[in-house]
């Protein structure tokens, strides 16, 4: 369960919102230990080709994509060595083994406007494209351009300073400082996080920022590159929920996605509840 609480937008004009509180419908997608164990399976298989890609793209050293992968990998108990190989293949230092893997992005529509964005790394796009196909069928969802209706976005979640008894404001004067579009504050039923602050900005700036939070005394969670609905696309939560809830568990278990998005309102707050 979790609290929205949405206080500043930076983008253009600062507008100050109204709090809102209250129970979500994205709440109707459980959250039970099997399959949250089955996602952290999922995600520590795929941490291997995203740190090899972070290497790439970043290099080994000062890198704060591959730093946050790491200690994501030690959470998830991913072995040492598979990591140094990973770090290693992204270096060119070491010839990669068995068939390589293919980065896709799938569109699709379902009833009501709902877009999806499915992110996936295969090595058979034949098969992977015909389990996404199958999983979203549930919802009636099908193949059809999409991507004009996100903005592919940096996203960055961190925690507020510990004992820093900081505002909301400081924390935006600080986000406007580094270079933010956009930071709203989440409350989340959660003991261990009941608050985070969600940064938005240029994807091209996302290690800048990190750094610069770092830096500052913050706790980075997580960084991406997200797929984000544009507002003028966002629709609300389906009524036909049942086949929706159906559809995103199955796309759950198809192992070869890595991420999906969706143009439903407020669907971030799904993911930082997970």
């Amino acid at each position: 369960m979790f609290k929205f609480v949405p206080r500043q937008s930076l983008r253009f004009t600062p507008v100050h919102q109204v709090r809102w509180a209250g129970h979500s419908k994205w709440a109707n997608i459980k959250h039970d230990k099997a399959k949250n164990d089955a996602k952290k399976s999922k995600e520590a298989y795929h941490l291997s080709h995203r740190i090899e890609s972070a290497v790439r793209q970043g290099g080994k050293d000062s890198n704060p994509a591959l730093e946050l992968l790491i200690d994501k990998a030690k959470k998830l108990n991913v072995s040492k060595t598979v990591v140094e190989k990973a770090i290693k293949r992204g270096a060119g230092e070491m010839i990669i083994e068995g068939p390589a893997l293919s980065d896709v992005v799938y569109e699709l529509m379902g009833p009501g406007g709902v877009a999806f964005i499915v992110q996936a790394s295969t090595d058979n796009k034949s098969r992977t494209v015909s389990q996404v196909r199958a999983a979203l069928a549930q919802f009636s969802a099908s193949a059809s351009p999409c991507l004009y209706m996100f903005d592919k976005t940096g996203e960055i979640v961190f925690l507020p300073k510990p004992d820093a008894n900081e505002s909301f404001d400081d924390v935006l004067e600080v986000a406007l400082d580094i270079g933010a579009e956009d930071v709203e504050e989440v409350e989340i039923d959660n003991i261990k996080t009941p608050l985070v602050y969600r940064l938005l900005c240029d994807q091209s700036d996302v290690n800048n920022i990190v750094k610069e939070l770092g830096s500052r005394g913050y706790s980075i969670q997580n960084s991406s590159v997200r797929y984000i609905a544009n507002s003028d696309s966002r629709v609300p939560y389906p009524e036909e929920s049942k086949g929706f809830i159906k559809a995103i568990d199955a796309l759950d278990e198809v192992r070869d996605v890595v991420d999906y998005y969706t143009n439903i309102e407020d669907e971030h707050l799904h993911r930082l509840d997970s």
